[in-house]
């Protein structure tokens, strides 16, 4: 990664003392974001990253951009230089390896019976996700839900869109998240077997809350839709 430029080092610095209160002491062009006295959590990442492109006006995109470039200040502040300039160093870097669905599937930190995400097929972190739920009929539930008449439960839909939200709004590592809210309309029922269509969309970041606008279709039909919210500790791994 080449060198940063001494001005964009300097209103780094600026940032980091405001947001992070450093205070006025001197800061290393080197000194790592992590694992050191400073060790920011999610929460002074996205403090950082927001202030960060409202001063230089540029896009930090997803969370494996985001591993690379916060290693320390100069490879922050190179970044940016980049993308000033129009480049797509770091950016290209990391692109060439990006995590495949099934990595995401992997992060997944619920396990069977309570996996509702048979497949993810498309994540793009921080912004959407697409995945779906294969019902098959001859899941255990379906026993008392209802005998002779099966009907996916409405609450484990929504436990879907939950899950793949979480992977929607991975943030530093950070696995799932817990769910705050639940705002879901279903226009019908779903029947087994089906293929569930997952899709979930992140609307905004308040503090530890992350909302997203979800939705479940089965091929052309929309089963459910609204939004749901959910709550990601600071320091949660």
């Amino acid at each position: 990664m080449p060198q940063p430029l001494p001005q964009t080092l300097e209103q780094i610095k600026a940032l980091l003392r405001r947001d992070l209160k450093l205070g006025e002491g001197a800061i290393p062009d080197d000194m790592p974001f992590f694992g050191t006295d400073v060790d920011l959590d999610s929460l002074d990442i996205l403090l950082l990253m927001t202030s960060i492109e409202k001063q230089f006006k540029v896009k930090i995109p997803s969370e494996a951009v985001g591993k690379q470039v916060f290693q320390n200040v100069s490879t922050l502040a190179a970044y940016v230089d980049d993308q000033l300039a129009g480049g797509s160093g770091a950016t290209a870097a990391v692109a060439a390896a990006p995590p495949t669905p099934a990595d995401y599937l992997k992060r997944l930190p619920h396990g069977e019976p309570f996996r509702f995400v048979s497949n993810v097929l498309a994540i793009r972190e921080g912004e959407s996700g697409e995945g779906e739920w294969a019902v098959s009929g001859g899941e255990a539930f379906f026993a008392g839900h209802f005998p002779g008449n099966p009907i996916v439960p409405g609450v484990l839909i929504a436990e879907a869109l939950a899950q793949l939200s979480g992977l929607v709004g991975t943030d530093n590592g950070a696995r799932g998240g817990k769910l705050a809210q639940v705002d879901v309309r279903f226009e019908q029922a779903v029947m087994p077997p089906a293929r569930i269509v997952l899709r979930s969309k992140m609307l905004r970041t308040m503090g530890e809350l992350q909302q997203f606008e979800v939705s479940a279709a089965v091929g052309d039909a929309v089963v459910a839709r609204g939004t749901l919210t959910l709550s990601r500790p600071a320091g949660q791994s």
